[in-house]
């Protein structure tokens, strides 16, 4: 959740510190740890957003789902979609791929054009400014108000855009490059009212992760594009104004654990489910996959695709891979 990248080089009595941290103070405990053992040291850590943003080192999304890889290359994995009007910090960059952080803590590259790059101020000024979030799970942002237009953008479920104003059945609106066009009334909200009616529930858990029933997994996905099983999670509770960490091994530290026991008694509707497998020869437990409680023993998660499946061995859609890995689960709602 955070940058903290130092090697070590040494040459002869001297140690060199080379990498890049978010925070001078990471940097100030590195040196002075190193310092202890009475070494010389020189420093070539960075303190991180690159100087050559000058204050510039904000943005906000400005495609309906931006791309966020594991490393600057289309080729490389992707590890997460930033979903239009999302605020992100932006801490270095190169030609044309910027490393950002997204509000969920999560790092992740994105291309320059799937962003328009701010200030701090001008980050809080789209902030609060007059925003609808999209409720559908996709729409059109269009030229003119009427269907037959051309497109200007796709918006999906989530998405923030701005509200300039209003014609009979649509909207006016800006996105966050400064485009402007047309959405229809019945796809978006006004944000701030929303957001405060907001009823975070096991009931409307549950029903909002329903309406992803079918849709395809996808690796990286938490956009109703596709969603992985972290994705569905996130973007599930997101729509009831909870925003989750990431991945499986962020989220399971959230909320407070549920006890488990052979019958699950212990479960309710709405609480995160986790799998994976125990320490190993090596320590290290791994957790690999996330899902919703539904009640009954049942749970709902995307694997292939967004389904229904069961904890009880005598249900026809019982999951006996993830039955044998469950290791914790964990209450979210209040």
């Amino acid at each position: 959740m955070g940058i903290f990248r130092i090697n070590l080089e040494t040459n002869e009595d001297t140690i060199i510190l080379n990498g890049e941290v978010d925070k001078p103070e990471a940097k100030s405990a590195a040196i002075e740890t190193i310092q202890r053992v009475g070494a010389k040291t020189i420093d070539r850590v960075t303190v991180l957003p690159e100087q050559r943003f000058g204050e510039k080192t904000w943005g906000i999304a400005t495609l309906s789902v931006a791309s966020g890889r594991e490393e600057p290359d289309h080729k490389a994995e992707l590890g997460t979609q930033i979903l239009m009007g999302r605020v992100v910090r932006v801490w270095k960059g190169t030609r044309h791929w910027y490393y950002v952080q997204s509000q969920d803590g999560y790092l992740s590259w994105i291309e320059n054009g799937s962003f328009v790059p701010c200030t701090r101020k001008q980050a809080d000024a789209w902030t609060n400014a007059p925003l609808l979030i999209v409720t559908t799970f996709e729409e059109r942002v269009l030229e003119e108000p009427r269907n037959d237009s051309e497109s200007v953008s796709d918006v999906v479920m989530g998405d923030l855009v701005k509200r300039t104003g209003e014609r009979k059945d649509w909207f006016s609106v800006e996105l966050p490059d400064g485009r402007g066009g047309f959405l229809p009334k019945k796809a978006a909200r006004d944000y701030k009212t929303w957001s405060q009616t907001r009823r975070l529930t096991a009931d409307h858990i549950e029903k909002t992760a329903r309406l992803f029933l079918g849709r395809p997994y996808l690796w990286g996905g938490n956009s109703p594009k596709g969603l992985d099983c972290s994705g569905l999670c996130k973007l599930t509770f997101l729509m009831n104004g909870l925003e989750l960490n990431r991945n499986a091994s962020e989220q399971v530290r959230q909320g407070r654990e549920v006890p488990l026991d052979p019958s699950f008694s212990k479960l309710k509707k709405g609480d995160l489910l986790f799998f994976g497998f125990s320490p190993g020869a090596d320590g290290l437990e791994w957790i690999t996959h996330v899902a919703i409680y539904l009640g009954n023993k049942s749970f709902i998660q995307s694997a292939e695709r967004v389904k229904i499946s069961s904890l009880d061995p005598a249900a026809r859609n019982y999951d006996e891979h993830h039955a044998r890995h469950l290791l914790y689960a964990r209450r979210i709602l209040p």
